[in-house]
């Protein structure tokens, strides 16, 4: 632990009492990756660096710009990088789902995003743990173990949260993109409080993409995320419901990206092989949208936006006797 821990405490707690209704932020950082990901996350126990996740195939979705990552260090990839924040600009440009025609970061984006919530103190107060002073994309990027440098960092543009002039955006976007940085590994027990979805729908979507025993681990610390740790401007499934023997999906109404959209809908009824599959073309998702399933009893209904899961879970369509 670094001996000037005492003084990250305090920091935090300063940052806490600062922030308002934010005061939650300082008092953890912060890893957000795909559903696809995150299931991926929870079987190993750890986060690892971008290097080691590459060397060891564990990448199911690729969140990064092909231009950033081209532009990056490559000593750089070597650590484990979480936020000091939620909702930093790299967010806002990549949460999803958002149609081919209009996403941004060379193509690639976080369809259905999970948070990975760890406690601040413990993360930031680690021997090896070191910090970026804005985006560490960025060529003017510095990072640091130093106490000095950890307080000289600009933490009211790192939490700054309200408008701002466009003679400051660049400052601001860059600070807002401060990263704290694990070398190679980081495991999740025991500083991990909480894993966070933005939806009913998508925690049994990462419920569903996990092993039985895994799951069951990591039950009680996921969660559905606060309205402020997700942007929740893009399309997104809100609930999954039957009605009879028809699957409901209800989408986010306020969604800027309702369309279009190539969708694909599954069903595995439990014990069979044969799936039953639609795919066709949407031209708006903000509301809702219907599959009946005649004779279908209890199965697995997957939906994917674009090539995008959107949501797998289990659902049952015959009424239980009692």
């Amino acid at each position: 632990m670094k001996p000037w821990a005492a003084e990250i405490q305090q920091h935090i707690q300063t940052w806490s009492a600062r922030l308002g209704n934010l005061s939650w932020w300082p008092r953890y950082v912060y890893h957000f990756t795909d559903v696809r990901n995150a299931a991926q996350i929870l079987q190993e126990g750890s986060l690892y660096s971008r290097s080691e996740v590459e060397q060891r195939g564990l990448m199911a979705v690729d969140n990064a710009s092909p231009q950033v990552i081209n532009q990056t260090k490559p000593e750089h990839f070597n650590f484990v990088r979480l936020y000091f924040r939620p909702r930093t600009p790299t967010q806002y440009r990549n949460e999803g789902i958002r149609p081919q025609s209009q996403l941004q970061l060379g193509g690639t984006h976080c369809p259905v995003p999970v948070f990975f919530c760890f406690d601040s103190l413990s993360i930031l107060a680690k021997d090896e743990t070191q910090f970026s002073d804005g985006n560490m994309d960025s060529p003017r990027c510095r990072h640091s173990d130093a106490r000095d440098f950890f307080f000289n960092i600009p933490f009211e543009n790192v939490f700054h949260n309200r408008w701002f002039a466009s003679d400051i955006r660049d400052e601001i976007v860059f600070r807002r993109n401060a990263e704290v940085l694990v070398p190679d590994k980081l495991a999740l027990d025991p500083d991990l409080k909480f894993i966070a979805c933005r939806s009913v729908a998508e925690r049994q979507t990462l419920l569903q993409l996990l092993p039985l025993g895994v799951a069951n681990r990591w039950l009680p610390r996921i969660r559905l995320g606060l309205s402020d740790l997700f942007e929740r401007k893009w399309t997104y499934v809100e609930e999954v419901t039957v009605v009879d023997d028809t699957v409901v999906f209800r989408f986010n109404p306020d969604t800027e990206t309702p369309r279009p959209f190539k969708v694909k809908f599954t069903y595995q009824e439990d014990g069979s092989e044969y799936v039953r599959t639609w795919e066709g073309q949407k031209d708006r998702l903000n509301s809702k949208l219907s599959f009946k399933l005649a004779g279908a009893r209890w199965g697995t209904a997957s939906l994917y936006l674009d090539d995008a899961l959107a949501f797998s879970g289990l659902i049952l369509l015959e009424e239980i006797p009692f």
